[in-house]
């Protein structure tokens, strides 16, 4: 692990060199409650254009993120373009999958009657084929990007490139999980400073302490573990449902109801269900059910109770 520690070294060095300064004149200031109400209230909200903003209350504040994840074919990559086109703002698409493609993004623009080079124009798009180009590119950002107006910054998908055979064994994690943090930090940072939004994508694993009896979804986890899952502010499962119908449940949300809506892929990205259909009754339901279930106690009244009148325990 020694030559992957003096990759990790030349970049945490940068940024402790950087905290350093920040040290000099460092000052601690006391937030006003009243003030970050307002604050609050004001706040920009970068929509994705997606049915995913109805989830997260209208869309991403600035500097939030979301993770979405699922197994192959869940619809990760297809929200990520529908969300590039839809986007009213600039869009920094961070490819590591090596599966964008500019044919995908044509097709849901002419689906949507969009100006197609008008929406190309916006996106701007990265390749890194390996985690130091990654760091590279965050650590750096400015140097690389010199457009300012950017809505979201996506990244399909952040744990990629940290699985290659220099990772490989338990012994790896120490290096391999801060350098996943480091990441998702890195691109929060980014995002506060040009008042944009992070949609960060990963892949699945079995958990081996899954029930027998239930679904075989309920087993998949987030690659990238305790981590990743902790830093978004939302996080967002997609499975697969029946035929071309799939599912976004919201897993994990700071401060909003946890709920779940059903999507088809088409042509045009990402869609609602189409309400003719038979099935979409019943998935509809589903749902509705799911958001009850997790927003009971939200309308329970307590009553007072004089402490005096309870008998000691």
């Amino acid at each position: 692990m020694t030559d992957i520690m003096d990759i990790v070294n030349k970049y945490r060095n940068i940024k402790i060199k950087g905290l350093k300064e920040i040290a000099k004149n460092v000052q601690i200031r006391r937030i006003d409650l009243r003030e970050k109400r307002k604050q609050e209230e004001g706040e920009k909200k970068n929509k994705t254009g997606t049915i995913l903003d109805e989830m997260i209350g209208g869309g991403l504040g600035e500097g939030e993120s979301m993770l979405l994840y699922g197994e192959f074919g869940a619809g990760k990559t297809q929200t990520c373009f529908t969300m590039s086109v839809m986007s009213p703002e600039k869009v920094v698409y961070i490819d590591t999958e090596g599966s964008f493609r500019v044919q995908r993004i044509i097709e849901i623009c002419e689906a949507r009657g969009m100006d197609t080079e008008r929406v190309l124009d916006k996106i701007i798009l990265f390749q890194p084929t390996n985690w130091v180009e990654i760091l590279e590119l965050l650590v750096n950002f400015p140097k690389y990007v010199k457009e300012t107006d950017i809505g979201l910054i996506i990244m399909d998908s952040l744990t990629k490139r940290i699985r290659g055979i220099e990772f490989a064994g338990r012994e790896s994690l120490t290096v391999k999980q801060p350098i996943v943090r480091e990441i998702l930090l890195r691109l929060e940072e980014i995002a506060r400073a040009y008042k944009a939004s992070v949609v960060i994508t990963t892949q699945i694993y079995e958990s081996p302490t899954a029930n027998p009896f239930l679904p075989d979804w309920t087993s998949q986890r987030p690659v990238g573990g305790a981590s990743l899952e902790h830093q978004p502010d939302y996080v967002i499962f997609l499975r697969k449902a029946e035929g071309n119908i799939r599912i976004a449940r919201a897993m994990d949300s700071s401060y909003k109801p946890l709920c779940e809506r059903p999507f088809i892929i088409t042509k045009a990205g990402i869609e609602d269900l189409p309400q003719e259909e038979k099935i979409t009754e019943k998935i509809m339901k589903k749902a509705e059910q799911y958001e009850k279930k997790h927003s009971i106690g939200q309308d329970i009244k307590v009553e007072k109770v004089d402490v005096n009148d309870q008998e000691a325990s």
